[in-house]
C-alpha cells in the first residue's frame, strides 16, 4: 500500500488519467469536427447538384409563364378574335405553332391552347402528347382549365383529361384581354409534363438513391423511382435556425436525427428537399485525410507523454526520494548533515532548509535544556520569596481587634472586608464563581467604597434567587462596579449603582448601572484602576466568550451626562454545551 503513495505512482497515475483524458476528448473532437466537415461537404456538393437541378426546373418554368404571357398580348391574335366577322383562329395557327416551338420551353409542353371566351373555337400544338391524347373537346377543355388558380394564373400537380393514361401535368393560363373594351376575348392554356420537366431531377435521385421531395404551390410530392409520388408528406425540422445555409439553400436537422437540404426558388413557388442521414468520418473520403491528421497528432501527443514521463521521474522523483529518506533520518532524530540533497535546483533549496532545520533543532534542543535549567532556578527563587496569605489574615485579625478595643467600629468593619477581600483574590484555585460569590465580593468592596466617599454612593440591590448559583468568571462583577464609582460616579460627585440580576425563562440577565456621567462608546472604553487594574470592559467581554461562548453576550449602552449600563445575559445550556464549556 505505500507503494501506492509513493510520488512515482501518482505520476504515473495522474500522467496516464490526463493522456487518457487528453485521447478521449481529442478523439471525441476530431470525430465532431470530421463529422461536421463530412457534412458541410456532402450537403455543399448536394446544394451544387440540386441548385443545378432546381435552377434548371425554375428556368423552364419561367420560360413556359413568358410564353404564356407573350401569347396572351400577342396582337395578331386579338385582331383574328375581335374584328374578323367570324372566328378565324385557324388563320392564326402557323403563327402560334411557330412561336410556340421555337421556344426553349418546347420540350417540356405537352399541349398549349388557343381558345376564345366561350370555349367553343381553340387550336391547340404540343408533342407527342396530342396524337396520343384524346382528342380537344370543350368539356375536357373546361376540365383542365378548372384546375387553375385564376389569382396566381397555374396550377398545381394534376392528372390531365385530356390523356388516356394517368399523366401528371403543371397548368397555366393567363386570359386575352382586350384593351379597347376591356372585355376578356379568350384564354392561353398551357399545359407541362411532369415528367419532361423533372427528368434531370429523376436522373439525381437515381444516382445519388437519396429521398427527394419537390413542392408546387404548397403541395409537396415524394420522388422515387423516375416518378411523383402524392400523399401525406412531412418534414419537421427540429430546429427553426439552419445549421448551414448559403445564398440558395439550407441545412436543417429532422426530428428523426436525419439532416434536410432545402433548395427554393425566388418566389417559394418550387422548392426540392433532400432528406439525408449524417455521412459518417469513414462515409465519405473527404473526411479520411483529417482523421488520419488526427490520428498522427495523437500518436505524436502520445510520445510526447513517454518521453515527458522519463524527464519527471528524474527530474522530480529521485529529488523527492532522497529528501523523503532524509526527512525519515530525521524522525529517527538523527540530525547530521547530508550533502547529497543539496543540490543546485529548487528541491536543493529544500535540502538546504532540512539540513539548516536539523543544525537548529539540534540548536533549540540543546537551548531548551538550559530554558528549563534556569525556570527551576527562578521558580524555586519565587518560592523562597513568597509571602504566606496567612501572615495577612492573621496580621488583619490583629488590627480588627485592636480598632474594636479602642472602640473604632469603621476600622473594624473596614479591615474585616478588607480582609475577606485578600482571601478571596488569593483563591487561585478556580476561574468560575457562583453569581452568590461575586456578589458577597463586591459587597465587601463596597463597604471600603462607602468609608471613603461617604453618603455620596448609593447602592441598590435586586437579585432573582434562582439566578445565585449560576457560575460566572471570577471578578466579572466588581470591575464594573469599580469602573462605575471611579469614571461614573467620582467625576460627578455624587451617585448610585444598581446591580439587578433577573432571571428570564432560562436566561440570566445581569445589569450594572450607574447614572454618572457616561462615556461615548464610540470612543476608548475605561479601564479599571482600582484593584484589578488594566482589567478593562473588553477582558470581561472575551472572558466571557472562552467561558460560554455563544451563550452569553455582553452590552454597554453610555451616553455622556445620562450613565451607564452593562447588561450581560447567559443563556442556562444543555448537558452537551456544559461539558463544552469545561473543556
Amino acid at each position: 500500500m505505500k507503494v501506492l503513495h509513493s510520488v512515482r505512482t501518482r505520476i504515473i497515475m495522474i500522467s496516464s488519467f490526463l493522456l487518457v483524458l487528453f485521447l478521449v476528448v481529442y478523439t471525441i473532437t476530431v470525430g465532431t469536427v470530421a463529422n461536421t466537415y463530412a457534412l458541410v461537404t456532402t450537403s455543399q456538393s448536394n446544394s451544387f447538384s440540386l441548385s443545378l437541378v432546381s435552377s434548371e426546373i425554375s428556368s423552364n418554368l419561367d420560360a413556359v409563364r413568358a410564353l404564356v404571357t407573350r401569347v396572351s398580348i400577342d396582337n395578331e391574335l386579338k385582331n383574328e378574335m375581335v374584328y374578323s366577322d367570324e372566328s378565324r383562329l385557324n388563320d392564326y395557327f402557323e403563327s402560334f405553332d411557330s412561336m410556340i416551338k421555337s421556344s426553349p420551353a418546347y420540350s417540356i409542353i405537352d399541349r398549349f391552347i388557343v381558345t376564345d371566351s366561350s370555349f367553343s373555337d381553340f387550336i391547340q400544338t404540343g408533342g407527342a402528347a396530342i396524337p396520343s391524347g384524346r382528342p380537344l373537346r370543350q368539356d375536357y377543355l373546361l376540365q383542365e382549365m378548372s384546375h387553375i388558380d385564376r389569382e396566381r394564373g397555374y396550377s398545381s400537380v394534376f392528372y390531365s383529361d385530356l390523356s388516356y393514361r394517368d399523366y401528371p401535368v403543371i397548368a397555366f393560363s393567363l386570359p386575352v384581354i382586350d384593351y379597347n373594351s376591356h372585355l376578356t376575348i379568350g384564354y392561353v392554356y398551357a399545359s407541362v409534363s411532369i415528367d419532361a420537366l423533372l427528368d434531370s431531377l429523376y436522373n439525381y435521385q437515381q444516382l445519388n438513391e437519396a429521398e427527394i421531395y419537390i413542392s408546387f404551390s404548397n403541395s409537396t410530392y415524394k420522388v422515387d423511382d423516375g416518378m411523383l409520388h402524392s400523399g401525406p408528406v412531412s418534414l419537421n425540422p427540429v430546429q427553426s435556425t439552419a445549421i448551414l445555409t448559403n445564398e440558395t439553400s439550407s441545412v436543417y436537422k429532422d426530428e428523426s436525427g436525419k439532416y434536410i437540404l432545402n433548395i427554393s426558388d425566388e418566389d417559394n413557388s418550387l422548392e426540392i428537399n433532400l432528406l439525408f442521414s449524417a455521412p459518417g468520418i469513414f462515409g465519405t473520403t473527404s473526411s479520411v485525410p483529417l482523421l488520419m491528421l488526427g490520428l498522427s497528432i495523437g500518436l505524436v501527443v502520445l510520445l510526447i507523454a513517454v518521453v515527458l514521463y522519463i524527464y519527471l521521474n528524474g527530474a522530480i522523483y529521485k529529488p523527492v526520494k532522497k529528501l523523503s529518506k532524509r526527512i525519515e533520518k530525521i524522525q529517527e532524530s538523527d540530525f547530521s548533515q547530508d550533502d547529497t540533497i543539496n543540490t543546485e535546483d529548487e528541491f536543493g533549496i529544500i535540502g538546504r532548509g532540512i539540513n539548516k532545520l536539523s543544525s537548529e533543532v539540534m540548536n533549540l534542543m540543546d537551548r531548551r535544556v538550559e530554558d528549563e535549567r534556569k525556570k527551576i532556578e527562578l521558580e524555586y527563587k519565587m518560592l523562597q520569596n513568597q509571602i504566606n496569605p496567612h501572615f495577612l489574615y492573621n496580621t488583619f485579625n490583629s488590627i480588627k481587634w485592636m480598632a474594636q478595643l479602642q472602640g473604632a467600629d469603621g476600622i473594624s468593619e473596614m479591615i474585616t472586608s478588607l480582609s475577606r477581600i485578600m482571601k478571596n483574590i488569593s483563591k487561585r484555585d478556580t476561574a468560575l464563581v457562583t453569581i452568590a460569590e461575586e456578589l458577597s465580593f463586591i459587597d465587601d468592596y463596597l463597604v471600603i467604597m462607602k468609608y471613603r466617599y461617604g453618603n455620596t454612593i448609593s447602592y441598590y440591590r435586586h437579585v432573582d434567587e434562582s439566578c445565585l448559583d449560576i457560575m460566572i468568571p471570577r471578578f466579572t462583577l466588581q470591575p464594573l462596579v469599580e469602573n462605575a464609582i471611579f469614571h461614573g460616579i467620582e467625576p460627578k460627585g455624587t451617585g448610585a449603582i444598581a446591580i439587578i440580576v433577573r432571571d428570564f425563562s432560562g436566561t440570566c440577565a445581569i445589569m450594572v448601572a450607574d447614572n454618572g456621567q457616561g462615556f461615548d462608546t464610540r470612543n476608548e472604553q475605561p479601564k479599571g484602576d482600582g484593584v484589578f487594574k488594566n482589567i478593562g470592559l473588553g477582558n470581561i467581554r472575551q472572558r466571557l466568550a472562552y467561558t460560554f461562548h455563544d451563550r452569553a453576550d455582553f452590552t454597554i449602552t453610555s451616553r455622556p451626562g445620562y450613565g451607564t449600563q452593562c447588561i450581560i445575559h447567559i443563556r442556562r445550556g444543555t448537558e452537551d454545551e456544559l461539558q463544552g464549556d469545561n473543556c
